[in-house]
């Protein structure tokens, strides 16, 4: 638990000076239930009636989504992929607006980018106002690495050249097409955030400026497995923590900037006059969908 780990931080021989803090946090945490997890609601779901759900609502009509599903959920880091019923609604988002132009922030395995572009193929398919063409997701990414899985799956739906992949920072990347030709200011529909939690302000921002009026900023994690319910003292002193290299608290040092990070643009998002029907949903790791005026 991360009481215990605040316990082992005062010890009186620990690496923390600043021991009034770690007094505070230890209240906190114990009064938030021990400073454990939570789980986030789909994971208190059981697992029966999770499958009911996707049973009912998930269509396996194309294999390369269910194989690469499927090869990504055996591959290190499964975690950290797109889940399908997320990408199911924001596919249906997409229709609803006749959505020619989404940015991906952070594809990893390439999952919901796939259902991203087969979604934009199928308007097309069904007489949408311009040819497929003028449609595309625009993926970014710090690594080519993980997406490398995806590709195969991309080029065997068919697809793959409606996905844009951009390897770099993808702060660099938003901001270059802020002045890019095509893009530009007000000219996305709908932008999903999914990729390092410390830098989810700066995207959120070159987001919003990107995306059009009426169009959607969708923001995933923000459940982070439960520890957005951790109080924000004992997260500060877990950030401070001395690290090491492969220290104890290396790992729980990153995930309370991480967690810092989500739940400062959770409740600026909320307050943000700039978007309008911010909606927080509970189903994956959570979701926050804001419409921008």
């Amino acid at each position: 638990s991360i009481l215990a780990r605040i316990d082992e931080l005062r010890a009186p021989d620990g690496p923390f000076p600043l021991r009034s803090e770690l007094d505070k946090a230890a209240v906190e945490a114990s009064e938030a239930g021990g400073g454990e997890i939570m789980p986030s609601s789909a994971s208190d779901f059981p697992a029966g009636l999770q499958r009911y759900a996707l049973g009912r609502s998930l269509r396996s009509s194309c294999p390369e989504e269910t194989d690469l599903q499927s090869e990504a959920e055996n591959l290190p880091r499964a975690v950290m992929m797109g889940a399908p019923d997320e990408a199911n609604l924001l596919c249906l988002l997409l229709e609803l607006m006749d959505a020619r132009t989404v940015v991906e922030v952070g594809v990893f395995r390439g999952t919901t980018t796939l259902a991203f572009a087969r979604c934009l193929r199928g308007m097309m398919e069904r007489g949408g106002k311009d040819g497929v063409e003028k449609r595309r997701v625009i993926g970014l990414d710090v690594s080519e690495e993980f997406a490398v899985v995806g590709k195969r799956y991309w080029e065997n739906a068919g697809v793959s050249h409606l996905i844009d992949f951009r390897v770099g920072d993808a702060k660099e990347s938003l901001t270059a097409m802020l002045s890019e030709e095509g893009l530009g200011e007000n000219s996305v529909d709908l932008c999903f955030i999914d990729a390092d939690k410390e830098s989810y302000d700066d995207y959120y921002e070159k987001c919003l400026r990107l995306t059009k009026p009426g169009g959607l900023i969708v923001v995933d994690n923000t459940i982070w497995s439960g520890r957005v319910m951790l109080p924000d003292g004992v997260l500060h002193v877990l950030e401070k923590a001395p690290i090491e290299e492969g220290g104890p608290f290396q790992e729980d040092a990153r995930q309370a900037r991480s967690t810092l990070a989500i739940k400062t643009l959770a409740k600026k998002i909320s307050e943000d006059r700039r978007v309008q029907r911010v909606c927080f949903l509970t189903i994956a790791d959570g979701v926050m969908i804001c419409r921008k005026l």
